[in-house]
């Protein structure tokens, strides 16, 4: 049963290269079965969560980390699956299961290496579908701890670790000044409100646009906003070129606010992760995260069950 749902709940993404003729992906198949099987689920689990958090701590049982060669398109989809099992169980025993994988395959480097790589394109990368900072967060924990990852690596890993542990979903959301056009500034923390969307952005970003767009034609956002006064949407300009910021601020609903970061302290004390923009946030009234780095599909779905 929990091999069809792990078939059913798995997204694969193939990378270039990985799509060959019939007879190839026939022998990789093929190959794939021959190194890798699940483990036996046991019958007195039958609460589907229980299995799937046993699925998460055993996945990998049976996957001989010792081999010396691997070709990325039979370990890709098997990684993959086990990425999809993850949502599926609580969070602790996710996170136990990606830490035994990653202690398991400590023995194996290059195999180590790969697995880094391949958890970054699924977990960290925003235009993944299985993007899941969260997720990441565990990976990233055991390579900086791993004794077989270079300082190089390992600084880079740090740097991501840093900016994932900020602004986590449940935490504060890192206060910071913001100054309008007429000159006044004002604090994150001091704004009333029962939401605050907050929605970095560069009016020179076409992706920016494409979400601005998307805010503001929002049916859930707009009922909230202007019929039950209950979210805020805060604007933020977190780079210098002040000119290109002023001539599009007409561009800008007139019911949002619209503010700079005079001083640049977001981008310089890395207060938000902005490697890449625009960033949507979504706060409670406390400035608690609630959602962080989210879609816009995700914030819309979020505030239509408000």
């Amino acid at each position: 049963m929990m091999k069809k749902i792990v078939i059913l709940i798995c997204i694969t993404i193939i990378s270039a290269g990985c799509i060959g003729n019939k007879k190839e992906q026939m022998q990789i198949s093929k190959t794939k079965e021959q190194i890798f099987h699940l483990p036996e689920i046991p019958s007195m689990l039958v609460i589907p969560q229980k299995r799937a958090e046993y699925l998460a701590k055993h996945y990998w049982d049976h996957f001989p980390f010792t081999d010396t060669y691997y070709k990325s398109e039979i370990i890709e989809p098997i990684f993959a699956d086990f990425i999809g099992v993850l949502p599926h169980t609580n969070y602790s025993a996710a996170c136990s299961g990606i830490k035994i994988l990653m202690k398991k395959a400590e023995i194996n480097v290059q195999l180590y290496s790969y697995l880094g790589e391949l958890a970054k394109k699924y977990l960290y990368n925003y235009e993944s579908p299985m993007h899941n900072e969260e997720l990441y967060i565990p990976f990233l924990e055991s390579m900086v701890k791993s004794p077989v990852i270079d300082n190089i690596h390992k600084s880079s890993y740090e740097q991501q670790l840093a900016m994932a542990l900020k602004n986590r979903p449940g935490s504060m959301a890192e206060n910071f000044i913001y100054t309008l056009a007429s000159g006044k500034s004002y604090t994150l923390s001091a704004l009333k409100s029962e939401y605050t969307l907050l929605f970095f952005n560069d009016p020179d970003c076409e992706d920016c646009l494409e979400i601005k767009n998307k805010i503001n034609s929002s049916s859930a956002l707009t009922v909230l906003q202007n019929k039950y006064k209950k979210i805020t949407i805060l604007s933020i300009y977190p780079d210098e070129d002040l000119r290109i910021w002023k001539e599009h601020l007409p561009d800008y609903p007139l019911n949002w606010i619209n503010g700079y970061d005079k001083k640049l302290n977001i981008r310089n004390k890395e207060l938000y992760d902005l490697t890449k923009m625009p960033v949507l946030y979504l706060l409670d009234r406390e400035k608690h995260v609630l959602l962080k780095n989210a879609s816009f599909e995700t914030l819309e779905n979020y505030l239509e069950k408000i």
